[in-house]
């Protein structure tokens, strides 16, 4: 065999192998992640119903469906009371109300004076402002100043706040009712113009039924 004869070969093979090259290369996965798992297609569960949440000191309030009692205990004289919502559209808003119970009656002539009394000083609702800011979240303002408004047959005290974004948007209440406290703060992270929708219509439904028993 001749040098060019080899030399000839020689080049062929080299061509050949060339070639084959990147097709091989291209068999090479260039990842290691495993596929995403499909999306479940399992049902989600019904939903609780309407249900009426009977507080300490005859306190009631009704629950729309969704709503749910999360947990309850007790803090140096108050009763507290976490309700949340269970709603597909609450998956995304978030929302949730605590119930504050102060086991002291409120001091005064009336209701109406007594939840006037709560801030009868300036001084009384610059703290209010500055609790529920720092509540609220860094960087927070006042979305609806502090003043009366009012749920249902019944007036409160209400202060709205507006987040800082990423933070839940808060708005607290308080009334008195029979000279017993009722305050709440609910938050959600709705952004829009209209928000607690559902916060407002549980408290619009508060009522305290009169009975020796109530604690």
């Amino acid at each position: 065999m001749t040098d060019a004869v080899r030399l000839c070969r020689a080049a062929l093979l080299l061509s050949c192998l060339l070639g084959v090259a990147p097709v091989r290369a291209e068999e090479v996965p260039n990842s290691t992640e495993e596929p995403a798992p499909e999306a479940s297609t399992d049902e989600a569960g019904p939903l609780p119903g309407p249900t009426t949440l009977r507080l300490d000191q005859g306190f009631v309030l009704d629950l729309p469906a969704g709503w749910v009692m999360e947990d309850a205990g007790d803090a140096t004289g108050r009763r507290i009371v976490r309700i949340v919502c269970e709603t597909p559209a609450c998956a995304r808003t978030k929302e949730a109300c605590t119930l504050r119970l102060r086991t002291a009656p409120v001091e005064g002539a009336d209701d109406a004076a007594r939840l006037a009394g709560l801030y009868a000083s300036p001084l009384s609702r610059y703290f209010r402002l500055r609790a529920v800011l720092k509540s609220t979240s860094p960087g927070a303002s006042i979305r609806r100043p502090l003043g009366p408004e009012r749920f249902g047959t019944r007036d409160w005290i209400a202060v709205e706040t507006e987040a800082a974004p990423r933070f839940k948007s808060g708005l607290f209440v308080e009334t008195v009712i029979d000279g017993r406290y009722l305050g709440a703060i609910c938050k959600t992270c709705e952004t829009g113009a209209v928000r607690h929708e559902s916060a407002r219509a549980i408290l619009g439904s508060v009522r305290r039924i009169a009975r020796s028993a109530a604690r």
